[in-house]
């Protein structure tokens, strides 16, 4: 499969082509295809907009100096999106539109460079593709959006993504270790706890219908073949062809979440080489308790692993309240015989009630190196609220008058 993935790279200015141009000309006639349909048959249409607002305080302590600023939680960075639904037949024709709300990132923060909290220039184009879903074939997606291992390092059932989970780099990423002698050196939070999970990019995708095995549970498959995508000279994606396989289950009162994908992924100094990542996530209904793994490998970039034990339930009548202590762990990712350590606490209170959920988190993360150099541990607090548009979900939009008139 490796060697198929290596294969396709040969035919990138033809995808690239594809990705650019099918897209636009998909975008701009999905609201044609569907006047045609509306003549057929009168079909119901529906828009919904979504989105949320995470507002953050993000407190960093490198070992010399304190920083605390005011950001955008990068664990789940505010958007703004709409869908477009339409049925065809047994199928549906979807579009999906999402965008950023260009608040700076807590993630693209460090001692050197801070971005302006507002900067409408920064927003950025998450998705815009389009889906045509079959019970039959499954799901085909074109246009910018997620890859088919996007998320797979990420099956987590504890409820505290919001504060803590496998994706350190996202609360304090930017910041870099300082030496004992105090100087800022070369090395960031970001290059010692990656994740080797896939991201979003300009892509053709095929997701598998659900295969369900009754009391086993089920998988679905989703594979994808994308092109590189520069945002102010950060690789929003490395892994540009690559497969994901999703599994789920409810076993009596236990619920578990598996997932695991291989990447064919650019590296600017190795070429093409392989990576891989997978995790397990496993929670007890009625206790509240649950676990969960993940470990990644990419050739020449070293490996890591991460566990993770916590406690969720509606403890107040009010949302849940989930808790959670973890430990991440990475070998050789900066460079051979480099180790990075992270441990943190994270806690998330749910307001259903106002569609709102209040987070807390904790981390330390510690490196060291194969060189006489020693460094100082970096220490992060983050806290804020994550309010979800659900106003937008529940209402028929202007939109929803305006197409039916």
């Amino acid at each position: 499969m490796i060697r198929a993935l290596w294969h396709l790279r040969g035919m990138k200015p033809v995808w690239s082509f594809l990705l650019r141009v099918v897209p636009l000309a998909c975008a701009g006639g999905v609201m044609a295809l569907s006047n045609a349909l509306w003549a057929e048959e009168d079909r119901p249409r529906h828009f919904r907009f979504y989105g949320h607002f995470s507002p953050t305080i993000l407190g960093v302590d490198d070992g010399v100096d304190t920083y605390g600023n005011a950001a955008d939680n990068s664990n789940s960075g505010g958007r703004i999106g709409l869908w477009f639904t339409n049925p065809v037949g047994q199928n549906t024709l979807k579009f999906n539109l999402e965008v950023g709300l260009g608040v700076r990132q807590s993630a693209s923060i460090n001692q050197i460079y801070e971005p302006p909290l507002i900067d409408f220039d920064s927003q950025t184009l998450r998705k815009a593709e389009v889906i045509y879903e079959t019970p039959r074939w499954g799901t085909f997606s074109i246009g910018q959006g997620n890859m088919g291992s996007d998320g797979v390092a990420e099956s987590d059932l504890s409820g505290t993504g919001l504060a803590s989970y496998v994706g350190i780099a996202d609360t304090a990423g930017g910041f870099l270790f300082r030496t004992k002698a105090g100087t800022l050196s070369s090395v960031s939070i970001r290059q010692a706890f990656p994740t080797f999970d896939g991201g979003r990019s300009q892509r053709i995708r095929w997701d598998s219908p659900e295969i369900k095995f009754g009391v086993l549970g089920s998988l679905r498959f989703a594979g994808s073949i994308g092109q590189e995508d520069i945002d102010r000279n950060v690789a929003l994606n490395e892994a540009l062809q690559d497969m994901g396989l999703f599994y789920r289950n409810s076993v009596g009162q236990f619920a578990l979440a598996g997932s695991a994908g291989l990447s064919a992924v650019d590296d600017p100094l190795a070429g093409t080489v392989p990576q891989v990542a997978g995790s397990f996530s496993l929670l007890h209904h009625p206790t509240g308790i649950n676990g969960t793994v993940a470990a990644g490998s990419r050739d020449g970039a070293g490996e890591y692993a991460y566990f993770k034990l916590g406690v969720k339930r509606d403890f107040f009548g009010i949302g849940n309240s989930a808790f959670a202590l973890d430990l991440y762990e990475s070998f050789d990712t900066v460079g051979a015989g480099s180790r990075a350590e992270s441990v943190g606490f994270g806690l998330v209170q749910t307001v259903d009630r106002w569609n709102t959920d209040f987070f807390v988190g904790f981390r330390k993360h510690r490196y060291w190196d194969s060189g006489a150099v020693r460094y100082r541990d970096v220490d992060s607090i983050m806290f804020g609220v994550r309010w979800q548009f659900r106003r937008l979900e529940q209402h028929r939009s202007v939109f929803e008058g305006l197409w039916e008139s």
